[in-house]
């Protein structure tokens, strides 16, 4: 159950993996904004209290004045200048300008009844808007007993366009998982669509055998019927062609059976029972060597089964499993004749028991050998690339087994490998 489940897992790790380093990056990138958040605010705090403290020797001492205006001109640091009771005389604002505000006019604001609207209440709100952020700083006079008036400051630029970074972020990693999404939902669709109409036409396939071959069993009951004479009320068989043919309508009967058994498993988890591997290939290889004959090749069928233990399987599958398997190794074989080898042996060092099926034919490149799992995927000039995908769910997702390629080379024939786990 645990190698059934393993591709699944697997899946889950490489998703919450990737969640994981998401999250570790954005934690990293908020803490160093964080860092940078808090240097600017110091900054910020600094040029709030040099300016409180160099505002009134400014406007005596002209060397305090010039070393004053380069700090506060060249800083990014938007501040108001008030007066003790909050009417503004000097602001610097970064990113919006108060020119056309008259300074008498703010001078002679009734602080207990400030304007509502023009410039002067904007600048009053920012003033206010400042003083809820950050604490105001005093401007005291020369004897330091009495406030002069206070330095309110804002934000920096790079602190106001760090704030952004978080969300951009977030909203990048929705963006991201958004189109994963939709990409993954498309690719699932048409693997979808794939599977469904390869599988319609894989049933037609496989009900198409027995159903002709039951046709031609009446063609010749009706033909027998044609030639007796038709005054007689019974028809005259002989006993050895009304044997092989009960016998053969009774294979097609059972093949027709085993196809609608095959097909319903499909779609659900099978049952599974503990049984001998070697019998159920032997069985696939039986039924494909009579219908050798009918695909006009002369390809001989070699096997080898060696004693092995008994493993967890569906009979049904794995024998449809070996028949595509089967049938892909005699379409790979371009000439009439050729030969395949079909092995079963027990590895101990993986506690597997393995099939080998090797053909001589055509072979594949590297590149081949890797996709020729994928829905809809084939080398042949016809077919709709569907049965070594149900393979490989039958032996990896239902059985908790294996299936590859070996090995396989161009003009070499190839080896698939099927392995189920003791």
């Amino acid at each position: 159950m645990a190698q059934r489940n393993l591709p699944l897992l697997l899946k889950t790790y490489l998703i919450v993996g990737a969640l994981l380093l998401v999250t570790a990056g954005v934690l990293y990138t908020n803490r160093q904004i964080s860092k940078l958040n808090e240097q600017s605010r110091d900054v910020a705090t600094l040029v709030a209290r040099f300016t409180a403290e160099a505002t009134l020797p400014a406007i005596e001492n002209p060397q305090v004045r010039r070393i004053y205006e380069e700090v506060v001109n060249e800083a990014d640091v938007p501040v108001i200048l008030t007066d003790a009771e909050g009417r503004p005389f000097v602001w610097r604002l970064v990113d919006k300008k108060f020119d056309a505000i008259d300074l008498d006019t703010s001078a002679q604001m009734d602080p207990e009844n400030p304007p509502t609207e023009g410039l002067l209440a904007e600048l009053l709100a920012i003033r206010d808007e400042y003083a809820a952020h950050n604490e105001p700083v005093r401007i005291l006079t020369p004897s330091g007993e009495q406030t002069f008036g206070y330095v309110y400051y804002g934000e920096t630029a790079l602190v106001r366009e760090l704030r952004w970074i978080p969300l951009l972020q977030f909203a990048g990693i929705l963006l991201f998982i958004g189109l994963g999404y939709l990409g993954y939902r498309s690719i699932q669709t048409s693997e979808q669509r794939a599977i469904w109409i390869g599988l319609a036409k894989e049933t037609a396939h496989q009900l198409g055998t027995p159903i002709s071959s039951l046709l031609g069993w009446v063609e010749l009951l009706r033909e027998r019927q044609l030639e007796n004479d038709e005054d007689k009320d019974t028809i005259e068989l002989p006993k050895e062609f009304f044997g092989e043919m009960l016998d053969e309508m009774e294979s097609d009967a059972e093949r027709l059976q085993k196809v609608a058994t095959r097909f319903g498993q499909v779609g659900s988890m099978p049952r599974l029972e503990i049984a001998d591997v070697a019998p159920i290939v032997s069985e696939a290889v039986r039924y494909f060597r009579r219908r050798i004959p009918h695909l006009g090749k002369d390809i001989e069928i070699r096997e080898r089964y060696d004693l092995v233990p008994p493993v967890s399987i569906n009979k049904e599958l794995i024998e449809w499993v070996v028949e595509n398997v089967l049938k892909n190794g005699v379409d790979a074989t371009d000439d009439r004749r050729g030969s395949i080898d079909v092995d079963v042996v027990y590895r101990k060092d993986i506690e597997s028991v393995m099939v080998r099926i090797t053909d001589r034919g055509r072979g594949m490149t590297s590149k081949e050998a890797r996709q020729i799992f994928s829905p809809g995927f084939t080398t042949k000039t016809r077919g709709w690339g569907l049965g070594l995908t149900l393979a490989k769910r039958i032996v990896e997702d239902y059985h908790g087994g294996k299936i590859w390629v070996e090995k396989s080379a161009p003009g070499r024939g190839t080896t698939m490998a099927i392995s189920f786990p003791t």
